[in-house]
């Protein structure tokens, strides 16, 4: 799909949940999924429950978030944490990065919990694309950036 066939879709970040499945076939919009490195969640998990749910989406990078939302492609993102705490919500690498972007473009933003996945066959750096190692021998990772959850205050979701 090309990007000028965009128009008012609804960007996905986290794992898709039941509740975002019934959403997202009310909508009846274009989702937008993008890959969510390191663990891939939208190419291994997202893709292929919204296919099975036949739910229309298109697949994108990380980086093409920023442009997206530039040229004024996304109307809402549904938000998957992983854990409500006193302080806001836990999401995935990237989460404070994603919602920022939102609030920026005044993009509403819809919190949703997660959907159940086994992050253990997930990759867990950047080290890593689909479990094969292409940076670094599995011995030295001690120049890598981990990819830990993120703890984003409910300041930043109002």
């Amino acid at each position: 799909m090309k990007i000028k066939d965009i128009a008012k879709a609804i960007l996905i970040w986290g794992a898709v949940s039941e509740d975002g499945i019934n959403r997202l076939k009310e909508d009846k919009a274009l989702a937008i999924v993008p890959e969510n490195r390191p663990y891939l969640i939208g190419l291994k998990y997202n893709a292929c429950l919204l296919k099975r749910e036949n739910i229309n989406f298109v697949y994108c990078t990380d980086n093409m978030l920023g442009f997206l939302f530039y040229k004024a492609k996304i109307r809402k993102t549904l938000f998957f944490y992983k854990e409500r705490k006193e302080k806001g919500v836990v999401g995935i690498c990237g989460s404070l990065y994603m919602l920022l972007l939102s609030k920026l473009h005044n993009i509403p933003i819809e919190v949703i919990s997660q959907g159940e996945v086994n992050f253990r066959f997930l990759d867990k750096d950047v080290s890593s694309l689909g479990g094969k190692s292409f940076i670094l021998g599995e011995t030295d990772k001690s120049c890598i950036i981990g990819a830990d959850d993120e703890l984003v205050n409910w300041e930043v979701l109002q």
